[in-house]
């Protein structure tokens, strides 16, 4: 049971900056975003995802790498919609 709960959240965690990468492409402006905060989060991500490589935990792994990369993904967003 407790698998499952943390399979849901991280993947729910992992897929949450969708519906703003969604938003950002169809009107094409990041302006509201602030990059400190996807700087910080994605920080984060580097350091949590080398973490769940050391524990060696493959479902880790992958939601760790797909939420780092979400998040690197409206970085180069905000770059590009200046």
């Amino acid at each position: 049971m407790m698998q499952w709960l943390g399979l849901i959240g991280g993947l729910m965690v992992a897929f949450g900056f969708v519906p703003q990468i969604i938003r950002v492409v169809r009107t094409r402006s990041a302006h509201d975003l602030s990059p400190v905060m996807l700087v910080t989060i994605f920080t984060g991500g580097i350091f949590y995802t080398a973490y769940a490589f050391l524990v060696g935990d493959r479902i880790f792994i992958l939601i760790n790498l797909i939420g780092t990369a979400n998040t690197l993904t409206l970085l180069l967003l905000k770059w590009r919609y200046k």
